[in-house]
């Protein structure tokens, strides 16, 4: 039987996990926390490097050092270690003295730069990340949410994002009141390496961000065209259509478990009707809204796991976010 899926779930070291925004690293190390551990990021010779945040002298955080001659420094007693980790100087034994062989630093995740976020894999990842069509669509502009942390796991959060069966209930504050509760079928279609899927569902909303509305032009419901996009392990982008008011919002986040019980949420709008920055915060501010409403949700539910074979009812309503525990019954594996 498989193991529940936890933010600590020993099989997500083989994957990859957004830890910041890339713009965010400048000329000084930086402390990130994944599955509880602690992290090291630092440019070394223009290349991102990564480690183990702690120094093998006395275990001193290397993140609370600087950057010399392009050499990770330690704080403590100045070790300094290139971008493979190897000690190139120790100050104590003085100039071209040979390093004990001990003074290499851990062993480092692989490293990379996708969609303006830095991400790590502990061991050797056995997917991609999910490729999201609409970051390099020109007709669409990105604005980012501020990160949040939510006292809940990334898989409990993909869970929810994945799930429409929810919205008349948990979204009657914002876009749900007086939606159609029923759940008409639906298809699930495998990407090609079977590590995600994508949805494609049609219904109606009440469209509240529509200016037409008010000047009534348009009517408050209107049919939206919803398609998710899933990739392994917490990877989602939802894109919506709203053809009678020509709106697109592509709505891609990107979750990092902190630790056991924790977890930051990268949330990116990618969107064509954004006309000033009032249009942006305005944008910003509904969707803080919406996720407000799931918060109330995900962070009193009974515990911080998600069973992937039994220990839950599903029905045919729930037919993606069973294949999303089947995904990660596999990776997990």
């Amino acid at each position: 039987m498989a193991s529940p899926l936890r933010n600590d779930s020993p099989g997500l070291r083989q994957s990859w996990h957004p830890v910041m925004r890339a713009s965010e690293l400048t000329d000084v190390p930086v402390r990130v926390e994944l599955f509880g551990d602690a992290w090291v990021l630092a440019r070394l010779h223009g290349v991102i490097s990564v480690f183990v945040d702690k120094c093998p002298h006395r275990n001193a955080r290397l993140s609370d050092g600087c950057i010399v001659r392009d050499q990770l420094q330690c704080p403590y007693h100045g070790w300094e270690f290139n971008s493979a980790g190897t000690c190139t100087h120790i100050p104590a034994l003085g100039e071209g003295a040979t390093v004990p062989p001990t003074s290499r630093l851990q062993p480092s995740a692989h490293v990379q730069e996708k969609y303006d976020l830095i991400w790590i894999a502990p061991e050797n990842p056995v997917c991609d990340i999910l490729d999201i069509p609409e970051w390099s669509d020109p007709t669409l502009s990105a604005v980012w949410m501020p990160c949040i942390d939510i006292k809940a796991t990334a898989g409990q959060f993909i869970d929810n994002f994945l799930d429409f069966g929810h919205f008349p209930f948990v979204h009657t504050g914002t876009f749900g009141a007086g939606e159609d509760e029923n759940i008409a079928p639906y298809e699930v279609q495998s990407t090609m390496d079977n590590w995600g899927f994508t949805v494609d569902y049609h219904h109606f909303i009440n469209n509240h961000e529509d200016p037409l509305v008010a000047a009534g032009e348009n009517p408050l419901l209107q049919p939206r065209v919803m398609k998710y996009s899933f990739g392994a392990p917490f990877v989602c982008c939802l894109r919506l259509d709203l053809p009678l008011a020509n709106q697109t919002n592509a709505i891609a986040i990107f979750l990092q478990p902190l630790d056991a019980h924790s977890t930051r949420l990268y949330c990116a709008m990618l969107r064509n009707d954004f006309t000033d920055q009032a249009s942006r915060d305005a944008a910003v501010a509904y969707e803080l809204a919406v996720l407000t409403e799931d918060i109330g949700i995900l962070e009193h539910l009974w515990d911080n796991e998600i069973p992937l074979e039994v220990g839950q009812a599903h029905t045919r309503a729930d037919r993606n976010t069973v294949e999303f525990r089947r995904i990660m019954s596999r990776l997990l594996a």
